[in-house]
């Protein structure tokens, strides 16, 4: 199957549970990639397995968990044809800290999906759900290193802002028009 075909049978799936083998099979890949830090923070869970990390997700999802300036998320997987090729989270609205790093769309894509358009179909789908949320411009934010994040943000009509600074290196912020 050629990179357009695959791009093209993308979809956003709502997490939901009983995804606990497929979700093993993508943490090992992130593992074997030497790409630990891929979840962090509250996310950390996931290593624990899709139950936690489902549970943790589902007590996100109206905002408030496991602190109250988490704002509510819609989780997503990537998928073609049924396989999970990565994650995406929608925000409705921004906090202080998603402003900086975060923004209102979060993805991840497994390393054996990179580079076929994965990461490109599901932000072009994102920024249409968001649009049909009332969202006209949304934020999406990547680390400075992360050449390929900025490349897709670019694709679906990014214009870089001004970058934030913070302990964790700059991060990239992009604002993208949400209606065509």
């Amino acid at each position: 199957m050629d990179m357009k075909d695959f791009a093209a049978k993308v979809v956003l799936t709502p997490m939901g549970p009983g995804r606990d083998e497929e979700f093993a099979e993508m943490l090992d890949e992130f593992r074997a990639a030497g790409e630990g830090g891929v979840y962090r923070g509250d996310f950390a869970v996931a290593w624990q397995g899709y139950s936690a990390f489902y549970s943790l997700l589902s007590q996100m999802q109206q905002g408030g968990f496991p602190r109250p300036e988490i704002v509510p998320m819609e989780a997503y997987f990537i998928e073609s044809e049924g396989r999970i090729l990565g994650e995406l989270y929608l925000r409705r609205r921004l906090s202080p800290h998603l402003e900086q790093i975060g923004g209102h769309i979060g993805f991840k894509v497994r390393p054996s999906c990179r580079n076929r358009g994965v990461a490109t179909a599901a932000l072009h789908i994102a920024l249409k759900k968001l649009g049909e949320m009332g969202i006209e411009k949304a934020l999406v934010t990547c680390n400075s290193t992360n050449v390929a994040s900025a490349r897709v943000i670019e694709k679906c009509g990014g214009v870089r802002n001004a970058d934030a600074s913070l302990p964790e290196g700059e991060e990239r912020r992009y604002w993208i028009e949400t209606k065509s």
